[in-house]
């Protein structure tokens, strides 16, 4: 191999690395964004269960009708 063609190689093996270092971090962003979502319905389905727990308690439902409704 020649000096300019190692140089040419370097160059666009920067490039490459570059590139991947630019991807890994728009593929982090989104991937924290969807772990955001993920949260909120989670936390959003534990409070629909608190509240079907605490109106079932206030109508009289016994906690096994409660949980064949689900």
């Amino acid at each position: 191999m020649t000096l300019e063609s190692i140089l040419e190689l370097e160059t666009g093996l920067k490039t490459q690395l570059e590139a991947l270092a630019k991807d890994i971090r728009s593929s982090e962003a989104a991937l924290m964004s969807l772990k955001e979502g993920y949260l909120k319905v989670q936390g959003a389905l534990e409070i629909i269960a608190i509240i079907k727990q605490n109106s079932a308690t206030e109508d009289g439902v016994d906690a096994a009708t409660l949980v064949a409704l689900e």
